[in-house]
């Protein structure tokens, strides 16, 4: 009977080394898992965060495409505005407007409706005239008695869209004559 004991003993530690020994094993193949679960975790919030940036870009590169087609449209409108306002500054002399004046009335309703248009994309005229002269929204293209470092008289509109200018004003720049005489000559 002894020995049948032991048999059975030797059965039992064999048993239970081997549950062991499984257990063990089922521990490492749980670990791996673990960590292959977690590295697809990470790759999968990694091609979420591209996948969210690469729409952000989109929608940046698109926003930034319309608005450039919007700006380049608009800058070619400009000259048809000038030459709707130069045009709003000769007219005939009232004498001889009689005929003309629903003509010129309707020419003002179609520039009033471009001006119009154009501001609801966001067109902004640049104030220049009794201004300080700011060289990022103007170009001087002559100098005049007048006061020092001030917008006397504006030759062009100028123009911004969406807060960026797109059309630097041209103005005439004020200069007293007396510090102009005062500083020394260059030579």
């Amino acid at each position: 009977m002894a020995e049948q004991d032991k048999s059975a003993e030797h059965d039992a530690s064999k048993a239970e080394a081997d549950n062991i020994g499984y257990i063990e094993t089922l521990r490492l193949a749980l670990a791996e898992e673990k960590e292959r679960a977690a590295s697809y975790l990470a790759s999968w919030q990694r091609a979420q965060a591209d996948l969210m940036n690469y729409k952000k870009r989109a929608q940046q590169e698109s926003r930034e495409a319309a608005e450039s087609a919007t700006s380049l449209l608009i800058l070619s409108l400009l000259g048809i505005m000038d030459d709707f306002e130069r045009a709003f500054i000769v007219r005939p002399a009232k004498s001889r407007v009689s005929s003309w004046s629903g003509w010129i009335d309707g020419i003002r309703l179609i520039y009033d409706k471009l001006k119009a248009v154009m501001g609801s994309r966001g067109l902004v005229e640049i104030e220049a005239k009794g201004q300080p002269f700011d060289p990022y929204l103007h170009e001087a293209v002559m100098r005049r008695e007048g006061d020092e470092g001030m917008v006397i008289e504006e030759t062009r509109k100028g123009y911004k869209l969406n807060d960026r200018v797109i059309r630097p004003s041209m103005v005439i720049v004020g200069y007293n004559r007396e510090t102009e005489q005062a500083r020394p000559q260059e030579e």
